[in-house]
């Protein structure tokens, strides 16, 4: 009996994902290589190809991958978005479709896969509210905003009545419905997310990696603020920059100090921010902040 061709490429995608999500990305190579041999139509596998190569800094090799999943798939969002990243363009924030493409082929191995980045973000979270002084009596109302699995939700647990997850991929919230951790999810984009909170409702707004994928912030601050009580928190994650944002080879972006705090002038004070190594990617470490900012009492 002959073999099918597509079912054979979705098989070795399935592995190289799994191989990526590991850590393994020349394994991850290896596997999406044998995808694209089965069908060279699959755009999915083109860009499975280019997210291995670049994660092992193989830039040239990416931009090839991503040209072939282009002419596979033209004007999808997805290889776009990389295609800038790669070639040094920086766009105002990634599209909704490489957001769910990206989360939804990792959810079931998210958490492990964040081990492997030794991944930092809830710690330097949880840094900054120990800092604050917050009394661990569950008396807040907290949204987070990307909540993923809820991993960034469980430090969140204790200080809240009310908890509340946010996140566009629909596999990552089956993943954070599973943990328990939360009150309400919501199933959408944070923009379109905040647009529908009560004003002035929440004591806190969590975004633990979600402004990686948002170059421009300066609307997301104001719709934070406007979710904010009066005295409320905003409590963030970001890679740095020296200047400005930019989106990088990783197809994340990275904020510089300034520029976070040109978009709160008038609207947050920052209160506190905790430097380190958020992440690890390629066995570097990548510089990146944790802050708290905060809405005027009155």
């Amino acid at each position: 009996m002959q073999s099918d061709p597509s079912a054979e490429a979705a098989d070795w995608e399935r592995r190289g994902i799994e191989a990526d999500s590991r850590g393994q990305h020349a394994e991850a190579e290896a596997c999406f290589a044998k995808a694209v041999a089965c069908d060279e139509s699959r755009e999915i596998s083109w860009v499975g190809l280019a997210f291995s190569q670049i994660n092992q800094r193989r830039t040239d090799d990416a931009i090839v991958s991503l040209q072939r999943a282009n002419t596979a798939r033209p004007h999808c969002g997805v290889v776009s978005h990389l295609l800038k990243a790669m070639t040094g363009e920086t766009t105002s924030r990634a599209p909704n479709d490489y957001i769910t493409f990206l989360f939804n082929g990792y959810a079931a191995n998210f958490d492990q896969h964040l081990t492997s980045l030794q991944y930092q973000g809830p710690q330097m979270l949880a840094q900054l509210i120990q800092r604050a002084g917050w009394a661990a009596d569950g008396s807040r109302r907290i949204i987070d905003i990307g909540c993923g699995t809820g991993l960034s939700g469980m430090p969140l647990r204790a200080y809240a009545g009310h908890l509340e997850g946010a996140d566009l991929s629909a596999s990552m919230l089956e993943q954070a419905l599973k943990r328990g951790v939360y009150n309400h999810l919501w199933h959408g984009e944070a923009h379109a997310v905040l647009r529908r909170l009560p004003a002035g409702s929440y004591d806190a707004v969590v975004a633990a990696d979600t402004l990686v994928y948002i170059g421009d912030v300066a609307e997301l601050f104001r719709m934070v603020h406007a979710a904010l009580k009066p005295g409320g928190d905003f409590l963030f994650t970001v890679e740095a920059c020296d200047e400005g944002f930019t989106l990088v080879k990783s197809g994340r972006y990275q904020h510089s100090h300034a520029y976070l705090q040109q978009c709160a002038a008038g609207l947050f004070t920052c209160a506190d921010r905790v430097e380190g190594a958020i992440r690890t990617e390629a066995k570097q470490a990548i510089p990146g902040y944790a802050y708290r900012f905060s809405k005027a009492a009155s």
